[in-house]
């Protein structure tokens, strides 16, 4: 899915070092194209898409691990499971979101981060068009 360009909110909300870094990084050493687009265009978001409402990256629905991934504000994510709600993890950047251990964070029952979970799914279910600010 290619993701169209919101131009009517632009923030350009500078990057923190770490995420700077990770996508300087995955421009050259993305695994697969579809892992290619999705740090382009997180990468996109982060610095011009502040949300208010959220933008839902990911829904539980749409994977066996009912995982969901939600971006607010600039460059925070929340990563929790559908199936356990008391568990819900709430990090400051992207870097720090894929860095999660997603056992240790007691929302999947597999010892894996989230990074090493989204390749293995080659980046299947993830959304760009539902930034609850544009429904």
């Amino acid at each position: 899915m290619k993701y169209k360009i919101r131009r009517n909110v632009t923030t350009d909300n500078p990057l923190c070092d770490a995420d700077r870094v990770l996508f300087d990084r995955m421009a050259k050493e993305a695994v697969s194209d579809r892992e290619h687009e999705f740090f382009k265009i997180q990468r996109y978001k982060q610095i011009n898409n502040f949300t208010v409402s959220n933008d839902l990256v990911m829904t539980g629905s749409s994977n066996s691990d009912h995982l969901y991934v939600v971006r607010t504000n600039a460059d925070e994510y929340i990563i929790g499971n559908e199936n356990h709600p008391d568990f819900e993890v709430h990090t400051m950047s992207l870097s720090e979101a894929l860095n999660i251990n997603l056992k240790q964070a007691r929302v999947l029952d597999k010892d894996i981060t989230l990074l090493e979970w989204l390749r293995q799914r080659d980046y299947q279910g993830v959304e760009y068009e539902h930034n609850f600010d544009d429904i």
